[in-house]
């Protein structure tokens, strides 16, 4: 169900904005964002102001929130009147339905997916919005920095960041790359921007392999059907910021969704991280039976693997910092993330099964 509704006072003022320039849809997904969906967009409506883009829209799609996410969101646009705000609500159904729900609504050529807890940069949009004239640049996916103060948890994802995608860390600059070269540079819809009809035929064609619509990964397939069309850009000048949990109960949970969200998106043919994955799936019973048998070396065996890829992730020029909180937090999210992984294959095998009951 979807209820389409304009903030008080807002209309498309088109005029405060460059003639000529393109124009935007902001598509927000948000499920219980209360405490960052305003801060959110306090950000973003200041990158807006200064993007120079011919008009935007802000969509916020309420994905059966129980907490005051839609009141603070509306709080966020009182006194705005060349920022319309649309409301868009459906019950429960994932980010992913949230975000093509948003996109059947949009009404301009661009479209941004933003996050609730990504704040834009203040000159991110601006910096985008001459470049989407050129065919090649028109879609972005921004540079993320993790907001690591009064947070050290969020170093672990900077850290991590630097050894998945090192070949664009240890020299961050504008460039792009293709699906050649797609598993080895960043990527996701934390703050991505492309044509709409593109992002609509992306949507379209997906094909998930999991059996739940909350579990998909709405990034990298979404993201690998864009690459094999059109170049992919990146640059520090477009640029977010990630606010990552700061409990350690929530980082687990959300490293569990992390390992379970990877078997839809990378446990697919031709991707890079498809043969590993299988390899520690395949591996997993016999971690389990040496941890059994040998608790003492098993423990070990796990310190060391977690002083190692702080070591490593120190030489691919993440911050001693970052590297540190790699060290404290690779055994809880190891075994976090691999009971995802399981959690996402029991959903692989129960979609292979509806499919083949299905069939005539």
């Amino acid at each position: 169900m979807t209820d389409s509704t304009t903030s008080p006072g807002a209309r498309s003022g088109s005029g405060e904005f460059a003639a000529g320039s393109p124009s935007l849809s902001v598509i927000i997904p948000v499920f219980n964002g209360a405490g960052w969906i305003g801060r959110s967009l306090g950000h973003l409506l200041a990158a807006i102001d200064v993007s120079g883009f011919a008009d935007v829209e802000v969509l916020l799609v309420d994905d059966g929130s129980t907490d005051g996410t839609v009141v603070e969101a509306m709080a966020a646009f009182e006194g705005r009147t060349n920022v319309p705000l649309r409301l868009l609500s459906q019950p429960n159904s994932g980010r992913f339905a949230a975000r093509r729900l948003g996109l059947e609504h949009a009404v301009h050529p661009f479209v941004l997916f933003i996050d609730t807890r990504v704040f834009m940069d203040h000159g991110a949009l601006a910096f985008l919005a001459p470049r989407l004239a050129d065919e090649s640049q028109q879609v972005w996916t921004s540079h993320v920095v993790a907001a690591t103060e009064n947070n050290p948890i969020a170093g672990f994802w900077q850290a991590i960041e630097h050894m998945a995608w090192r070949r664009y860390f240890k020299n961050p600059r504008t460039m792009s790359y293709r699906i050649d070269e797609f598993d080895y540079y960043p990527k996701g819809t934390t703050a991505l921007v492309a044509p709409r009809d593109l992002l609509l035929e992306a949507f379209e064609s997906f094909d998930p392999t999991v059996a739940d619509w909350h579990k998909v990964n709405d990034d990298t397939a979404v993201l690998r059907f864009v690459a094999e069309r059109c170049p992919i850009n990146i640059s520090p000048a477009y640029s977010s910021v990630y606010n990552a949990r700061t409990t350690l109960p929530e980082f687990v949970r959300h490293a569990e969704h992390r390992g379970t969200v990877l078997i839809d998106g990378y446990l697919r043919r031709g991707t890079r991280f498809a043969i590993p994955i299988v390899v520690v799936l395949l591996l997993t019973p016999v971690a389990v039976w040496f941890a059994v048998r040998h608790p003492i070396k098993f423990v070990i065996l796990a310190l060391t693997g977690s002083l190692s890829s702080a070591l490593g992730a120190r030489a691919l020029g993440a911050r001693p910092a970052d590297a540190r909180v790699l060290a404290r937090y690779s055994v809880p999210f190891g075994i976090a993330y691999l009971i995802g992984m399981w959690r996402g294959t029991r959903l692989r095998i129960l979609a292979l099964l509806q499919k083949g009951s299905d069939r005539p």
